[in-house]
This record gives structure tokens, C-alpha cells and sequence, in this order.
């Protein structure tokens, strides 16, 4: 007979960055931060944005949410909180070249002291594609390559590579995060763990600090 799992539940908070998403009006930055540390001060393990630009709800005509930028509020809560750990959920790779998008968190990771969760998804809402001009083609494709150069450069920290999408041409992290200090465990916090079921993909770069 197996034995019953016996780690403790872990429960995260999704802080509304949504536009009108707190009784009807839209949080700005002062909101955020006092919710973070509410949380935080209450017990809460862990906080998350999403990561998206322009939304659609409702029937078509109806006009769009927008969205607070999730790197820019996420390197501001690693700045105004001391505990929790913080993470996009999840952050689009078409977003933002690969190597860059693992350069902030590799940042991030370094004002929280080693306190990011990376999750990483390819995207599916066309209208925010559309809109800030990112390319809504071979989603998975795009994914996969840009997968391989993020993960590859937060755990080995330099990356050569030359795909169909992407190039990162001799790339290197100079200097690393917290987790570099000490190799066996940045080897260990950045894993990949199997991919998650269903379409679009979405891929969770997981980490226990101090692992």
C-alpha cells in the first residue's frame, strides 16, 4: 500500500492586474503592493500575474480589457515583499525573444532572492497577438525553440543555438542569479518537468530555492 503524500498544501494568490477586475474598477500599483504584503504578512505562499496584454471576454464587438505589464509588476513585488514566491501564470514566449525573457527572470529571480516561479506557455489569445504586432503562426513551433533557449540558459547559463525562429548566437549570463552560487542546486530549482496535457502547450520552469 503507498503511503499518503505527506507535503503541505501550498496556496498561491492571482492578484487582479486585470483592467475593472476589482469591484469593477481597475487596481493600480499602491493596491497591488498592499495586497502582496496582506497576503504574504497572512500566510499566503505564493503570488501570480498573468502574463497578457489585451483581452476579450464576452461576445465579439464588446471592447477589450488591457492589462498591466507582469514583468515590470512582478520585479516590483520581489522588491516590496520578502517571502512568497512570485511567478507569471503563465508568461507568453512570443512575447519577448527567448534570451531576454530569461535574462528578467534571471533578474527577478535575483531581487527576490531566488524566489521566482517560471511557467511558460506559448499563447493562444489572437486579439493581444494582433495588436502589439507579435506573429500568431506556428505557435508550437515557436514554443519548442524558444523553450529549448530558455531553459537551456537558466541552467547552464550560455546557449549557442540557431533554429527556425529563433537564433541566440554564442549567449551567455553574465551575472547569474542566486541559484548559479551554487551549482548543484540551480541545476536542481530550474527543471523542466513533463509538459502539460492539452493544447496550447504550456510548460512550468519550476524552482524550490535553496533545493
Amino acid at each position: 500500500m503507498s503511503q499518503p503524500d505527506t507535503r503541505p498544501l501550498k496556496v498561491g494568490l492571482m492578484l487582479p492586474t486585470l483592467e475593472d477586475w476589482m469591484a469593477d474598477r481597475t487596481a493600480r500599483w499602491s493596491d497591488l503592493m498592499t495586497m502582496a504584503q496582506q497576503a504574504e504578512a497572512v500566510g499566503f505562499d505564493s503570488l501570480w500575474l498573468p502574463d497578457h496584454l489585451l483581452y476579450e471576454f464576452g461576445e465579439a464587438g464588446e471592447p477589450p480589457h488591457g492589462l498591466w505589464e507582469a514583468w515590470a509588476r512582478l520585479a516590483a513585488l520581489a522588491a516590496v515583499t520578502t517571502r512568497v514566491e512570485l511567478g507569471p501564470l503563465v508568461a507568453c514566449t512570443s512575447f519577448r525573444n527567448p534570451t531576454l525573457l530569461a535574462k528578467t527572470a534571471d533578474t527577478i529571480d535575483e531581487i527576490s532572492g531566488g524566489r521566482l516561479i517560471l511557467g511558460l506557455g506559448a499563447g493562444y489569445h489572437e486579439r493581444e497577438f494582433r495588436g502589439f504586432s507579435y506573429p500568431f503562426d506556428h505557435l508550437v513551433g515557436r514554443f519548442e525553440e524558444a523553450l529549448q533557449i530558455v531553459h537551456t540558459l537558466l541552467r547552464e547559463g550560455a546557449i549557442d543555438f540557431h533554429g527556425r525562429y529563433y537564433d541566440a548566437q554564442a549567449c551567455e549570463f553574465h551575472p547569474r542569479g542566486p541559484g548559479a552560487a551554487v551549482p548543484r542546486s540551480w541545476s536542481e530549482r530550474w527543471r523542466m518537468p513533463p509538459a502539460c496535457s492539452g493544447s496550447p502547450p504550456c510548460m512550468p520552469i519550476t524552482g524550490t530555492p535553496g533545493a
